[in-house]
């Protein structure tokens, strides 16, 4: 009976063992994957900022004349 044992246990120490070193295994790639995703969230944000501020520039007396320049040069182009 104790041979038994001691071999349930062997096997349940193994399974416990291989168990642990598979969840090392997943936990690596799905932390580089959490860095990926917290890369591009925050290139997210520094693209919506950036189109906020072409946005405001662009409602602003710089950008009206910016507009008017460049559609004046649309129009003698047309003509040409």
């Amino acid at each position: 009976m104790a041979s038994m044992t001691t071999f349930l246990a062997v096997c349940l120490g193994l399974i416990v063992l291989e168990l642990a070193i598979l969840i090392a295994v997943l936990a690596a790639p799905l932390l580089k994957v959490r860095d990926a995703a917290q890369a591009v969230e925050v290139a997210a944000y520094r693209v919506d900022q950036e189109v906020l501020s072409l946005g405001q520039s662009l409602r602003s007396g710089w950008g009206q004349a910016a507009r008017t320049v460049v559609s004046a040069g649309v129009e003698l182009f047309r003509r040409l």
